[in-house]
This record gives C-alpha cells, sequence and structure tokens, in this order.
C-alpha cells in the first residue's frame, strides 16, 4: 500500500498551493514567532479545527512552509488512514484478503481526490485516521473491559472532532456497532454516554470558535436565512448528489466533476436504495458499512448548499472523503461475494478484476491531478500572481484536459495572461480547439488592434469600433473567421465589459516590464479599456501610473483629474496622484481639495511610501489604499507652505493615527504648533 501510494501520489510534491493554503503558511509563520497567536481571532485562517491547524503548524516546524512536504504529509496521513481502515476491518472480523482489498480500494479511490491533493483538506485524512484509531480502542474495550481503552476511546474521538466537527456521527456508530454484535441498550448506552457530554461540549466550543466566512460558519447562518421546507429540500438534493458521486467518481471519472448532472439525482436515489436493502441485511460486513457511509454523509448536508459548492473544480470531492471508507470495503465485499459465487472461476477473477480497478483508480488519479492544477491556477490568479497562475493553468491542460472545462479554461488564461512576447500562441492554440468561442474571438481581435502593424490591426480596430457602437446586435469575427453574432442589449453590455478586462488586463501585463516599448504598447491598451468601460477606476490608475512611467507628465495629470472627476469615489492613489501633479503645476488651491478627498479615503489596505515616486510605484502595482502616514505628512507640509497651518495641524495629526513613529510628522506638527 505504501508502495502504491507513492506511486500513484508521489508527483504531488511538484504540487502548488490552493486556497487557503497562503493564508494558513502565514499563520504558521507567524504562530512560530510567537504561539500565543495560535489561539488569536487575528488569524488569517481561523477554521475551528484546532487538533488540525496543530498539526499543520508542527510541520511547519519540522519541514518549513515547503508545499511540497506539506502535500508529502497529506499524502501519509491518507496512506495511515487507509492501513488504519483495512486493520479495523479485519478487526471486525471481514478477513484478510477482504480487508486489505478494502483498504487498498480506499487508499486509490478517485471520489475523494481533493482530500489529497489539497494541503489544507489535511484535515480530513487527520480526521479519518483518529476516528479509525479510536474505533480500535473502542473494540478493544468491548472485548477487554478494561477502563484504559475506554479512555483512549474518548481521548481519540474526542482529538478528532477536534480536527473534523463531523466526526461526531461515530457515536451512533458505536452505539450500532455495539448493537450489531448483540449488546442491549442498556449495556451500550452508558459507556457512550460520556463521550456524548464531551462532544456536546466540545461542538459548542467549535461553533464559538468557527468564524463566519468558513462553509461551517455560513452553514449555521443557513437556519437563519432559509425556511425549513427550502431547507430540507436543499440537503435532500445533497444528500443524493453525494450519494451518486460516492459511484459515479468512485475509480473513474464517468462525468464532469464541475457540474451537477439532472440523472445523478437519480442515481443517488438508488445509490441509497441499495445502502438502505444492505442495512437489513443485518450481521453482514455490507450492513455495518453501510450505515457507516449514511453516517458519515449526514453531518455534510445542513453544512454545504449545493449552491455552494456546485462550480467548484472538484466538486464535492473531498466532503465524501469519510463516505468512501465504507464504499471501498462494501465493493471489497462486493467483489469477496461474487468471488464465492463463481467458486473455481472466482480464485482467477477476483484478482484480476481486484488489480484492473487499481491500475484503472492510478492512471485516472494522474488525470484528476489536472483539476488540482487549475484550481491552483485559478487561486494564484485570484492572488493576483498571473505569471503562476498561468503556468498551473497550462500544467492543467498537459495534465488532462479531458477532465477539466477546457473552453474555460483556455479562456481563462487568455484573458489574463495575454500581452508579453511569446504569448499569442497560446490564443492562437485556443482558437484552433475552440472556434466558435465568442470571448475567445474577441479576445484575438483585441489584440490584433494592439499590433504595430497597420494592415494587421486595422480590420480588428474597425470590427472592435462596430462591436462598440452596435446596441442590439453586432458580430465580430467577420474578414478573417466565421463571424459570431451577439443579440441583446444586456449581452453587448456585458461582451464590453469583457473586452474592457482584457484591455485592461494585457496593458498591465505589458506596463510589468516597464521598458519604453512596453509603455509604449501599453497606453493604448489601457485607453481603449476605458474607451470600451469608461467607469474602470482601476484602469484609469494604472493609465495614470504608465504616462508617469513613459515620462509623459502633462497626460498624466490630464488622465487623473478626468478620473477624479467622473468617478466621485476614486481611490486615493488617483487623488494622490492628481494633488500631486496639480501642486508640480503650481495649482496650489486646486491640489488641496483633492489631498482632502484623499484623506477621507478608507481601505483595508495601507499604501506604504516613502516619496512621492514611491506613491507612484504603488498606484502602478494597482495599490488603492488609504492615504499612508507618510502621504498625509508630506500634504502638512504643503498646507504649511501655503499657510495654512490648521489644516496642516489636522494632517500631521491624521498622520500620526496612521503612524505614531513619523518623525516629519512630529517635525511638522511641532514646528506648525511653533
Amino acid at each position: 500500500m505504501c508502495v502504491l501510494s507513492a506511486l500513484c501520489f508521489g508527483s504531488l510534491k511538484d504540487h502548488l498551493l490552493d486556497v487557503h493554503d497562503h493564508e494558513t503558511f502565514r499563520d504558521n509563520a507567524a504562530i512560530g514567532e510567537d504561539f500565543s497567536f495560535f489561539f488569536s481571532s487575528e488569524k488569517e485562517q481561523p477554521t475551528g479545527r484546532p487538533a488540525a491547524d496543530l498539526v499543520k503548524y508542527i510541520a511547519y516546524e519540522i519541514g518549513g512552509n515547503d508545499p511540497g512536504f506539506f502535500h508529502l504529509l497529506v499524502v501519509a496521513v491518507h496512506t495511515l488512514a487507509a492501513i488504519i481502515l483495512a486493520s479495523l476491518s479485519l478487526r471486525l472480523g471481514m478477513g484478510l484478503r477482504l480487508s486489505l482489498a478494502g483498504g487498498l480500494l480506499f487508499l486509490v479511490n478517485v471520489a475523494h481526490f481533493q482530500a489529497v491533493h489539497h494541503i489544507s483538506a489535511l484535515d480530513y485524512p487527520l480526521a479519518l485516521a483518529l476516528g479509525l484509531g479510536a474505533l480500535h480502542c473502542y473494540l478493544s474495550w468491548v472485548s477487554t473491559r478494561r477502563w484504559p481503552w475506554l479512555l483512549a476511546f474518548y481521548l481519540a474521538s474526542v482529538v478528532s472532532i477536534m480536527a473534523l466537527a463531523v466526526m461526531v456521527f461515530l457515536w451512533p456508530f458505536c452505539l450500532y456497532l455495539s448493537r450489531s454484535r448483540g449488546q442491549e441498550l442498556k449495556t451500550a448506552v452508558p459507556p457512550l454516554v460520556p463521550l456524548l457530554v464531551l462532544m456536546a461540549a466540545e461542538l459548542v466550543l467549535i461553533v464559538a470558535i468557527t468564524p463566519g466566512e468558513t462553509n461551517a460558519g455560513r452553514a449555521i447562518g443557513l437556519y437563519l436565512d432559509r425556511d425549513a421546507a427550502d431547507l430540507l429540500m436543499g440537503m435532500g438534493k445533497v444528500l443524493l448528489w453525494f450519494s451518486s458521486r460516492l459511484v459515479t467518481t468512485a475509480h473513474w471519472l464517468l462525468l464532469p466533476l464541475y457540474e451537477l448532472q439532472p440523472w445523478e439525482l437519480y442515481a443517488g436515489a438508488g445509490v441509497l436504495a441499495g445502502l438502505a436493502v444492505l442495512v437489513r441485511w443485518k450481521g453482514s460486513p455490507g450492513a455495518l458499512w453501510s450505515v457507516w457511509v449514511l453516517l458519515s454523509l449526514l453531518p455534510f448536508l445542513p453544512l454545504t448548499g449545493v449552491e455552494g459548492i456546485l462550480h467548484r473544480p472538484s466538486g464535492p470531492s473531498r466532503y465524501l472523503y469519510l463516505a468512501t471508507a465504507g464504499t471501498s470495503i462494501l465493493l471489497a465485499w462486493g467483489l469477496e461475494e461474487a468471488s464465492l459465487r463463481l467458486r473455481s472461476w472466482g480464485r482467477y477473477v477476483y484478482p484480476c478484476v481486484l488489480v484492473a480497478i487499481v491500475i484503472g483508480s492510478c492512471f485516472t488519479l494522474k488525470r484528476s491531478e489536472a483539476i488540482s492544477f487549475y484550481a491552483s491556477g485559478r487561486n494564484y490568479i485570484a492572488r493576483g500572481d498571473i505569471r503562476t497562475g498561468v503556468e498551473q493553468l497550462r500544467r492543467a491542460i498537459d495534465q488532462g484536459r479531458d477532465v477539466i472545462d477546457l473552453q474555460e479554461t483556455y479562456e481563462r488564461i487568455c484573458f489574463v495572461g495575454m500581452g508579453p512576447e511569446g504569448t499569442e500562441g497560446i490564443l492562437d492554440e485556443a482558437l484552433a480547439a475552440f472556434p466558435g468561442s465568442f470571448l475567445l474571438t474577441a479576445y484575438k481581435a483585441a489584440f490584433d488592434s494592439l499590433k504595430p502593424d497597420s494592415v494587421l490591426s486595422r480590420p480588428a480596430r474597425e470590427q472592435l469600433e462596430a462591436f462598440r457602437a452596435g446596441e442590439s446586435r453586432v458580430s465580430i469575427g467577420a474578414g478573417w473567421r466565421s463571424p459570431i453574432v451577439l443579440s441583446g442589449r444586456e449581452n453587448i453590455q456585458a461582451a464590453r465589459r469583457e473586452i474592457a478586462a482584457f484591455y485592461h488586463n494585457v496593458g498591465i501585463n505589458l506596463g510589468a516590464g516597464m521598458t519604453s516599448d512596453d509603455l509604449e504598447r501599453a497606453i493604448p491598451a489601457l485607453r481603449l479599456s476605458l474607451e470600451f468601460d469608461p467607469d474602470r477606476t482601476a484602469t484609469s490608475g494604472s493609465l495614470v501610473s504608465a504616462l508617469i512611467s513613459a515620462g509623459r507628465n502633462t497626460e498624466a495629470l490630464m488622465a487623473a483629474l478626468e478620473a477624479v472627476e467622473r468617478h466621485p469615489d476614486a481611490p486615493s492613489g488617483l487623488l494622490i496622484v492628481a494633488s500631486f501633479g496639480l501642486l508640480a503645476s503650481g495649482r496650489v488651491e486646486e491640489a488641496i481639495p483633492l489631498w482632502h478627498r484623499a484623506l477621507k479615503t478608507g481601505s483595508a489596505t495601507e499604501m506604504h511610501s516613502a516619496t512621492v515616486f514611491e506613491v507612484y510605484g504603488e498606484v502602478l502595482n494597482g495599490r488603492y489604499g488609504e492615504v499612508s502616514s507618510v502621504a498625509a505628512s508630506r500634504m502638512g507640509l504643503d498646507l504649511l507652505d501655503g499657510g495654512r497651518t490648521e489644516d496642516a495641524v489636522r494632517a500631521f495629526r491624521q498622520a500620526l493615527e496612521k503612524d505614531p513613529h513619523n518623525r516629519r510628522a512630529h517635525f511638522g506638527l511641532g514646528l506648525t504648533l511653533l
């Protein structure tokens, strides 16, 4: 099993980070500096799962914030959970071959791949390993009646819930396990009562420390926002969907994971019916593990609405992790029963089928890495690391173009990654694969419109101009490919905003080069973005910054003034640039109101700037935050020079509120008061 785990998951050492992983890594570093931060509510990623958080921190102390190390840690814990599952099955009297086959099938189960691929999903394998260990302790207590085993059962159960709250299903499962082994209620319940009390106290604590922005936190508010009938319908839909995915994605990928097919709900009903039949087969492995599957699914139903996970690249994958432990044993048991009915043929058919399933699972798990690359790419792009994000999306295409939404992936790459030399190839590749995509066609026309060769750029510009002027029916692509017609005012307006955003991204990508040639290509792209959507304040700021970097200060000032006039809520970065430009031109009286507007603009991001040029640099990077202490103190000096001492005092004091150690502000305030 360890060798197979290395073959199936060893490549994860080269994977990068996904959603929440960056925050977890920063929290690890902060805890390393001051361990009391572990208990702080100021953590970037407060999960409400202290046991899992502690394991991640210990891993950080051992291997640092190395993505490869953390990925292999998740693989190791998953492998351990698979081995413990096999040993527990054997302990329950299911035979060595069945138990090992069940553990093996769980190890390579495809349905739960996200729980193994995603660093932040370490909570799931960890909780399962602890929970299965708790069941081992419980069985030892039942057979020996020695109190240390019961205490160990309590401890392992409590810690597993601290890793993942849904492990509370262990309590009813243990009760069912005792009843299935012939115990009466009056004998089975008393040893479980203390655990029930501990679990209740734990859940109260977990609810108190779980932030509202997590899935669990949102679920708590779900009961307050939806009526009971609507909530029950949603939970039923989730149950059917999850049940279907336990079979349709078990060791194969028969459907796109990011879409809910209508027939899946009917398939889920069939799976639930099958589990219900097996539950009635009392005394069999099928009954016990069917109860496990049902109990492990139920806690997730109120936690997650279908609408919250429907369009995730991996679907509900990680939520199936606990249930797949049961379905894997059920599949192994089914193979065992089938081989017995085949009699002499069974000894040959059984291993062949098992090996075929395992080999197929290994290949499918490799393909599923494309989904993890895709999710990681989206995460990096959302964080502004476009280059890494595009690289991850390209890896997704190379790894498994048939398991991701290929057209959407191409469109996303082209949307954010066009600009520098050598990027046009991906756009041509995408159009060759999806010639009917409106977005790709529009991106091609927009990119061609920026080329210095007028023979290539003029037709594209004429098409886009006609598109921009159209009201109810427009087309794009005529002259060099089959035209794509778009109708409807709302659709056309949405398409214009899409093209504006594309031009903006191209301008940003080109402007990042900071060479004169790159800037001269970026400026037209940013201007065209504003032509298609004049309300893009971020584009206005980027245009102003590009003009400043290109030395075109007069144009920059005009663009900044135009932007702050057009946008009453213009970010402080634009206001600063406009006011600095006015001050440099000697127009002090016009600059002062813009300073006041800038000082009133609040944001969570602080602009760190020591000079005017650093302010420009922050604007260039798109970091529009509140005016920094340095900027406020600079304004105070300008006001003091203008003889406006009361305004200067207010500016210096505001600077000191933002940074009590600002020496310039202290000096300026003292000088003004003097």
